[in-house]
């Protein structure tokens, strides 16, 4: 009987280690019996990992957008973007006097037409433009001229500034302490100036026209009207 003990201890003992090595099923939980099985998120820690407070830079190449790259990232500098596409705006001006030519020409061949021959005609319909090509090449005269304009007052702004810092540096050489002016005379001398160019350019009286006629609609919509007057 100690013999068969001792053998089948021997042999339980045996066979114990086998069913240590066995793989064990993950445990699978869930929250009731009609929800499925989840996997524990219990996992464990590389050796290999980033400090806190480091970011861990990824092996992996990745694509590169310029927009918003730090590289392309800088200050706006207007002076310079007028100086650098200033060829943009002589473009636009070459395209706004060919639109202008175009809308003569459709106008002119348009009150020609009643009076003009067979023959004529035929040759001046390739100059008419329809309504919807008419109204269309309107719409890009009125936004380029915008664009233009604001082009040239942005270039006396930037011309009386150069001059005024060009009399600064005259009077630091001359001995005298650097003064720096105020916004308010800033704004005074730029419109000096702009009167000034509106003036050479013969422009003046109908720039005057038309602000003596917004001044006067302001005006106007102060004014009591009459339905104010009758209930007041």
């Amino acid at each position: 009987d100690a013999s068969t003990m001792a053998t089948s201890s021997s042999s339980w003992t045996a066979a114990a280690p086998s069913t240590s090595k066995r793989k064990q099923k993950p445990d699978l939980k869930r929250a009731n019996k009609h929800c499925p099985q989840r996997l524990p998120t219990k996992k464990a820690v590389s050796t290999l990992r980033v400090a806190p407070g480091l970011s861990g830079g990824d092996p992996r190449p990745l694509g590169r957008d310029p927009r918003f790259d730090a590289l392309s990232r800088g200050t706006f500098d207007e002076t310079r973007f007028r100086q650098q596409y200033a060829h943009i705006f002589e473009m636009q001006r070459e395209e706004l006097k060919g639109i202008k030519t175009a809308l003569a020409e459709s106008r002119a061949a348009a009150k020609a037409m009643n009076k003009a021959s067979i023959s004529k005609k035929r040759r001046m319909k390739s100059k008419l433009l329809t309504p919807e090509a008419e109204e269309a090449l309107k719409l890009e005269v009125n936004r380029k001229s915008s664009q233009l304009k604001t082009h040239e007052q942005a270039l006396e702004k930037q011309k009386a500034k150069s001059t005024m810092r060009k009399k600064e540096v005259a009077q630091i050489a001359e001995g005298k302490k650097p003064f720096f002016k105020k916004q308010s005379e800033v704004r005074k001398e730029e419109l000096v100036a702009k009167y000034e160019s509106l003036k050479n350019s013969g422009r003046l009286d109908k720039f005057m026209a038309k602000k003596r006629q917004r001044t006067a609609s302001k005006q106007r919509r102060h004014l009591p009207s009459a339905r104010d007057a009758e209930w007041g």
